[in-house]
């Protein structure tokens, strides 16, 4: 299984981490009733699961991983779908990146190379992946 797929493709780099969180939203119609208890009604949205991702360079594959960082942080009017792990299995959905780091750990002078550290990406859902029941 792959672990990752971005827009259909698996880079060629190591996904050292992923963090799952879920956010249930709700529209401006959720909120206390006036009534004894003042009992919540909920109208929900739906579910969105997010994923912060940290991936790292695979063994002396610079290119692939500037590849990685370009698509990354090229922004677009439209999403790009996404395969990650979930559960005991993956989960697909388009998906827009809301931010990431990463940090710079060498510059070789000599070979032209400049070595990035870990690169942590959040993705966001373009749409809830559960409905409200």
């Amino acid at each position: 299984m792959n672990y990752c797929v971005i827009d259909g493709k698996s880079y060629d780099v190591v996904v050292k981490d992923i963090e799952e969180s879920f956010s249930i939203l709700y529209t401006e119609n959720t909120g206390r009733t006036m009534s004894m208890g003042a009992r919540i009604t909920l109208d929900p949205l739906g579910t969105f699961f997010s994923h912060k991702v940290t991936f790292k360079r695979s063994k002396e594959n610079y290119a692939e991983f500037d590849r990685l960082y370009e698509f990354l942080t090229t922004p677009r009017y439209d999403g790009f779908p996404i395969e990650i792990v979930h559960n005991q299995t993956t989960i697909k959905y388009d998906a827009y990146v809301s931010q990431g780091t990463r940090k710079l750990q060498r510059i070789f002078v000599e070979l032209k190379k400049t070595m990035w550290g870990e690169l942590t990406v959040n993705f966001v859902p373009m749409e809830a992946q559960v409905m409200p029941e």
